[in-house]
């Protein structure tokens, strides 16, 4: 018997169903609930980032027009009540289940491979209206959530996901997101802690991150600017390598480093003097500015999903829904990321997205090929 689906319903297919009732009944998210489940709730949100709706309203109504047939329909008073009220921390389990489905399934870049596991740490900010969103004061007139992601280098997929209010400084979070041994992580100067490198290199955990201007040094030795042994150059041509030099962190008067680190300085091509730390010893100059220029990947993350899921345009004012719709805009990047690993002619992820919204309600059988259904579609 051949089963017939839409394409929005073969799209989110891919989510553990019954580990989310699971939760659910964990959670008692369900509880006393007629209508609305946790699983459409879930659906409904990934159809609002998808589709890039305006605002719940938007949603409510795209909903009543053309979701009919998959989702229950209901008012805009109850769909606003469930993103309040709805414990987001149900859906967390789906995101991590993804996660780790696209960790052991992805394609791991090649010039990464050599240099064993790559974290990029970062965190990006969500400003609120503080009238609508007092609970997450962080200025007299703004308020704001802080996303600290961790971002596995191969893959460029997150990993880790913490929230906190943004006046949270992203150094309270290193402990956090800084665990793994044998593992590279790079980061900006916003978390440096010269306390904190020594815990890393006592327990073999590496970083890059940059060095601030300012910052004191003892230089124990002048070490000779070394290259990769490659035909591909790693640093754009005109880039300069200007110093290599192995030093103690700090001043005798303040917060000296028990370890020795290495600082690089390079010259980038628009002439802007960039100088970074590690505890790396055994890499060249070169590799070393290159993984630190692999911290924009995480970069690229982040817009990614500011600009193509609604996480900076809130549907919902308390707390929870606000984390419910960053937790199930990061499903829905974790979605496509999975589906476009299986369509090679979606020459980006947003092309991808596009087609998949355009043709969303398109019905198709359960076999059917994306190649087929995206590509060859008439």
């Amino acid at each position: 018997m051949v089963n017939y689906i839409t394409l929005f319903e073969k799209f989110i297919g891919i989510i553990d169903w019954k580990l989310l009732q699971s939760y659910a009944v964990k959670l008692g998210t369900d509880y006393k609930i007629r209508s609305f489940f946790t699983h459409h709730h879930l659906a409904s949100m990934v159809y609002f980032h998808i589709c890039e709706h305006d605002g719940l309203r938007h949603l409510s109504q795209s909903m009543l027009d053309n979701m009919g047939d998959i989702l229950p329909k209901i008012s805009l008073t109850t769909l606003s009540n469930h993103n309040n009220t709805r414990d987001y921390k149900v859906f967390v389990p789906i995101m991590e289940d993804l996660i780790k489905t696209a960790l052991g399934t992805l394609t791991k870049e090649d010039r990464l491979a050599k240099f064993g596991s790559i974290k990029m740490i970062d965190s990006t900010t969500i400003s609120m209206c503080l009238t609508f969103f007092n609970w997450a004061e962080f200025r007299s007139t703004k308020a704001g959530i802080k996303m600290h992601t961790s971002i596995d280098g191969a893959t460029g997929i997150p990993d880790r996901i913490i929230f906190s209010n943004a006046v949270c400084h992203d150094r309270t979070k290193m402990d956090e997101l800084i665990t793994d041994k044998d593992t590279i992580y790079i980061f900006d100067k916003g978390y440096i802690d010269y306390k904190k490198f020594d815990d890393y290199s006592y327990n073999d955990i590496h970083f890059v991150t940059r060095i601030k201007d300012n910052a004191a040094f003892t230089v124990i030795e002048e070490s000779p600017v070394t290259y990769y042994k490659d035909k591909e150059e790693l640093l754009p041509k005109d880039s300069t390598i200007v110093f290599d030099k192995k030093v103690r962190l700090g001043s005798e008067y303040s917060n000296l480093t028990k370890k020795t680190y290495r600082i690089v300085k390079i010259i980038d091509p628009v002439k802007k003097e960039l100088t970074f730390v590690t505890n790396i010893m055994h890499l060249n100059s070169e590799e070393i500015a290159w993984l630190y220029k692999r911290r924009w990947d995480i970069e690229l993350f982040f817009k990614w999903l500011k600009q193509h899921c609604k996480i900076k345009k809130l549907m919902g004012h308390s707390e929870n829904a606000v984390k419910l719709q960053m937790i199930t805009g990061i499903i829905t990047y974790l979605l496509l990321r999975l589906t476009w690993k299986i369509v090679p002619q979606a020459q980006s992820l947003v092309i991808l997205k596009r087609k998949i919204e355009n043709l969303l309600l398109i019905v198709v059988t359960s076999n059917q090929s994306y190649e087929d259904l995206l590509f060859n579609n008439s």
